[in-house]
């Protein structure tokens, strides 16, 4: 899931970036919330406690789109501000906000794109969950997560340590949006980060595991290897 504010005095930007929101939605599957403030001082006083990323224009009429990052950084460190402008003639200030990026109107769905991968890829980074079960409550680094399968009516969590969870595979699925994450069988989720090959219907794991590939995901689990593998390979 991603949080994403935009804080704009035009209702034509506003909108815009709203429906590049719906269609960087429906080209993900992820949940995004979006969050929409006409001015600097509505985003201030009604600031969340989580944001992922801000569309923050900068010539606000009564305060400027710099004092007003300033005003975030006080409470938000991490969350990722994207200057909407006309012209660069901010650009010093803008680097003392440790503003992400410029945009430029017109704005266009490229460059959108971008920063919303951007600002996913950084939420990603040692993000966790929260299970909990009848024996307690557990912190898991998603990363750790080797695969998840279904047991019973419930589902088991593999990872440092193993955990039963309530959650269906359809919920996992959902928020596990990270790129290594594939369901590769109706009964099983991979995280592909563990992957050591895959020779005919089954994926081995680095940790000697040995996972279901149904022949109907099967394809699904290849393009995900080349695209998640090329994309290292290129670095």
């Amino acid at each position: 899931m991603l949080i994403i504010g935009i804080c704009d005095g035009d209702i034509a930007v506003r909108t815009l970036l709203s429906d590049f929101i719906k269609r960087y939605k429906e080209e993900t599957g992820l949940t995004v919330t979006v969050l929409s403030y006409d001015s600097g001082e509505k985003l201030l006083r009604h600031y969340p406690l989580e944001m992922d990323l801000i569309f923050l224009e900068i010539p606000f009429a009564r305060i400027s789109g710099i004092e007003i990052a300033r005003k975030i950084r006080e409470v938000d460190e991490y969350v990722g501000i994207i200057f909407l402008t006309t012209m660069l003639n901010h650009v010093l200030e803008a680097y003392d906000v440790r503003a992400d990026n410029y945009l430029l109107k017109p704005l266009k769905y490229t460059r959108f794109l971008k920063e919303a991968e951007v600002a996913r890829a950084r939420r990603g980074q040692n993000r966790f969950i929260i299970e909990s079960n009848d024996d307690g409550v557990y912190k898991i680094y998603t990363k750790t997560i080797r695969y998840i399968e279904t047991d019973g009516r419930n589902t088991k969590i593999h990872a440092e340590s193993d955990c039963i969870s309530y959650k269906t595979m359809k919920t996992h699925v959902e928020l596990l949006y990270e790129p290594y994450f594939v369901r590769c069988h109706t009964g099983f989720i991979v995280n592909l980060l563990f992957f050591e090959k895959l020779e005919k219907n089954e994926l081995l794991l680095v940790t000697g595991e040995k996972i279901p590939v149904s022949r109907q995901r099967k394809r699904e689990v290849v393009n995900r290897l080349k695209s998640l593998y090329e994309n290292e390979a290129r670095r």
